[in-house]
């Protein structure tokens, strides 16, 4: 049993913890194969849209089964692995019964035993056990640490805690982000359910869903064990893997701002025309102002619209409450009768504007009981994510 033992001193649970870091990754093959003519067409659909700054949140919830199912499978896999290539090391007459002894005799397998949030990274703790009724278990818990490498990149690092085995310590693995510019990505333990924030600078195209939905299929950003599926309920904590990926997105009002330089020309009534879209906030709602145009004089006026954010289908979505005109600068009144129409054409440009990145449940201003670090006027989305590497 003694060499039974050495097995773990020998590297296994080193391999296990790298084998289930990996899989938390995105498959970086899926992310650098695109030809390059898929390439160079996304790189022109970036360059027609406005770059927003959002942070995504993903919750401690999404985070435990991934790291739990991932544990539970890899483990025996690494000790199989292990034990083969220790067998092979014998000399041959001797592989055969040796190897026979080993699977007979050790039946591994480990659970996660806890997952929390640090200022500093996420403390794993895991539990493994070389075969049934095994009486010395084997319980070591590390940091775990994500960085940014560069814009595109993380890095990975574990320590062990203090008192905890030292099985393994230094950089692990790295993983690509491969649509956007990672800025950040930190532990978030005093944002209620949120566990990580990730800081990114992505691309958002008003009304040209095509050819943002070409780029997310090009980049194909499908982390392991993480379905994009409808946002269904964001429980706190969670017994079994879930399809879903529970997450937030804050975008802050001064990215809401540089949106409205992507919503172009909205029609108005008969021969009006709004331009110079500007997106602001106040209280609860979203202010859009807007010049109005007629075919005939020109600049007549400006219009402010308060709409309510919401979700639709997946996509982020406006409800109009209110349009007020004021003509020439002098006279201002409501204008409320093509509500209607301004509200079709506002969700017209908005649908797909997140897609391969976000499908939105839900939308408010302001942080939530869930995620109360957000920003006062930041707007807060809802819902699944696909964008996690």
């Amino acid at each position: 049993m003694k060499c039974i033992r050495c097995v773990q001193a020998g590297g296994v649970l080193v391999l296990v913890l790298a084998t289930l870091l990996v899989g938390l990754a995105v498959r970086p093959a899926r992310a650098t194969n695109a030809s390059p003519r898929q390439v160079d067409h996304a790189t022109q659909q970036l360059a027609a849209t406005t770059a927003v700054n959002a942070e995504v949140y993903i919750t401690l919830g999404t985070l435990q089964p991934i790291f739990a199912n991932r544990i539970s499978q890899q483990v025996p896999v690494a000790f199989s692995s292990a034990i083969s290539t220790m067998v092979s090391k014998l000399p041959t007459q001797d592989q055969g019964w040796a190897q026979q002894m080993a699977v007979t005799l050790i039946q591994p397998s480990a659970s996660l035993t806890g997952l929390s949030t640090q200022a500093n990274g996420i403390a794993t703790s895991i539990r493994v056990t070389l075969y049934p009724g095994d009486p010395q278990l084997i319980n070591s818990t590390l940091l775990v640490r994500m960085s940014v490498l560069n814009a595109s990149t993380v890095q990975v690092t574990a320590t062990p805690v203090n008192g905890s085995p030292a099985l393994v310590s230094g950089p692990l693995t790295t993983f690509q982000i491969p649509l956007g510019q990672l800025n950040s990505i930190n532990t978030t333990p005093r944002c209620g359910d949120a566990a990580l924030g990730i800081g990114m600078l992505f691309p958002v195209a008003l009304g040209q869903t095509s050819g943002q939905g070409q780029v997310a299929s090009s980049s194909d950003m499908v982390m392991d064990d993480m379905r994009q599926a409808h946002f269904t309920a964001l429980p706190r904590t969670l017994t079994g893997v879930s399809a879903n990926t529970n997450a937030y997105v804050e975008i802050q009002a001064s990215s809401l701002a540089a949106m409205g330089n992507s919503v172009g020309s909205l029609p108005i009534g008969n021969n009006m025309t709004a331009k110079n879209i500007r997106i602001g906030v106040q209280g609860s709602n979203l202010v859009i102002t807007s010049d109005i145009y007629d075919s005939f004089f020109g600049n007549i006026g400006t219009a402010v619209t308060t709409v309510a954010p919401t979700a639709s289908n997946g996509s982020l979505a406006v409800h109009v409450l209110n349009t007020n005109l004021q003509l020439f600068g002098l006279f201002s009144f409501p204008y409320n009768s093509y509500n209607a129409q301004i509200e079709q054409t506002l969700n017209s440009k908005l649908n797909g504007a997140l897609t391969g990145k976000f499908m939105v449940a839900g939308a408010a201003i302001g942080p939530n009981a869930a995620v109360p670090c957000a920003a006062g006027d930041s707007l807060v989305l809802t819902g699944t994510t696909v964008a996690l590497g």
